[in-house]
């Protein structure tokens, strides 16, 4: 079967050679330093587009902050960054996408505070404080009371003996069922003793567009989602936060219009889809943290009532666990269903 010249004791030990050299060439290899990339744990990310899914319809804060922060990121990252809009129950449709997206470094969720009460109020296909990854929070604001133009109250203090003497007959509009406005309206009703109706939409957007209408009495939103709409110009009745708004001096706090402890804000933050690896999440901690403190950035952010406030993944993290908790004793409080688990 073999020739003279290649007999089965030279091929063994020809064998036994080779495979010598073969381990001493992964010995050596294996030595030499990892490149950059793969040491730490990024390999090629970004290679590809990187979606931002905001879970509400085109035109509110979450979208309008988000087209921004994308634009920023596709120059900082050098890749694409795209938005898409995914609407429906107070950001669970949208919501529920990402948390079902492949943890690649590559689908984000740019969300506010709704998430929070969202994961208070309803029962969302996933569980909020495991299916989500903190990257960044990017910009805090108080959220403003508003009224369309001719409701007969024009203070806050008219505006709530006007609804006491009209119990249930006065709208008030929100971007589905536990949402920010639906959950911080009725703690406001609760803590005043008022009786109104929620009506829900499926976006900031058309709400406010039917408060100008004058479809809806009420509705409390935020600078961010009014700046540069019609709703711009309605009346304001109050701010929520501490302090009042430098832009609008005139108009008060809640605290100092009714001497309610009420002081709340929404905050927009990015997440990822749980299990997203730890070197990509904290370059997108970076990238978006350099960007929000640019002066551009922060000057774009004042334009619509909002601050700029950057953290780190786990203050994120902490804020979220803090808000659901409050939110979820909050909405039992207020006498709002609340998803049990």
């Amino acid at each position: 079967m073999f020739s003279e010249q290649y007999r089965p004791a030279q091929s063994r030990r020809l064998c036994m050679k080779l495979l010598t050299a073969a381990a001493a060439a992964c010995a050596f290899f294996s030595a030499l330093p990892l490149s950059a990339t793969a040491a730490d744990g990024l390999g090629n990310w970004p290679d590809k587009p990187i979606r931002i899914v905001v879970p509400f319809t085109p035109g509110g804060s979450n979208d309008v902050i988000a087209r921004r922060l994308a634009q920023s990121l596709t120059t900082s990252l050098g890749t694409s960054v795209v938005v898409e809009n995914k609407g429906g129950a107070a950001g669970v449709v949208g919501s529920a996408v990402v948390a079902n997206s492949q943890p690649d470094g590559y689908t984000y969720l740019f969300v506010s505070a709704t998430l929070a009460t969202s994961a208070a109020t309803q029962n969302p296909p996933y569980d909020t404080l495991k299916a989500f990854d903190a990257v960044a929070r990017v910009a805090e604001a108080p959220f403003v009371m508003l009224t369309r133009k001719d409701f007969p109250a024009t203070t806050l203090t008219d505006f709530i003996q006007y609804v006491k003497k009209h119990p249930g007959e006065i709208n008030y509009g929100t971007t589905g069922a536990g949402d920010s406005g639906h959950l911080l309206t009725e703690l406001f009703s609760s803590m005043c003793g008022l009786k109104m109706q929620q009506v829900g939409y499926k976006g900031v957007n058309p709400a406010q567009l039917d408060l100008v209408a004058g479809r809806l009495d009420f509705m409390i939103t935020t600078l961010a989602s009014i700046g540069g709409t019609p709703a711009a110009e309605l009346p304001k009745l109050a701010f929520t936060g501490g302090a009042r708004e430098p832009e609008f001096p005139s108009v008060p706090t809640v605290q100092e219009a009714t001497g309610l402890s009420y002081d709340v804000k929404v905050w927009w933050a990015l997440l990822a889809p749980s299990g997203t690896p730890d070197p990509v999440m904290e370059k997108m901690n970076k990238a978006v943290t350099r960007i929000v403190e640019q002066p551009e950035f922060k000057k774009f952010l004042t334009s619509l009532g909002a601050t700029a406030s950057p953290s780190s993944r786990a203050e994120m993290t902490a804020q979220l666990k803090q808000d659901v908790e409050v939110f979820t004793q909050t909405a039992r409080r207020s006498g709002i269903t609340v998803a049990h688990k």
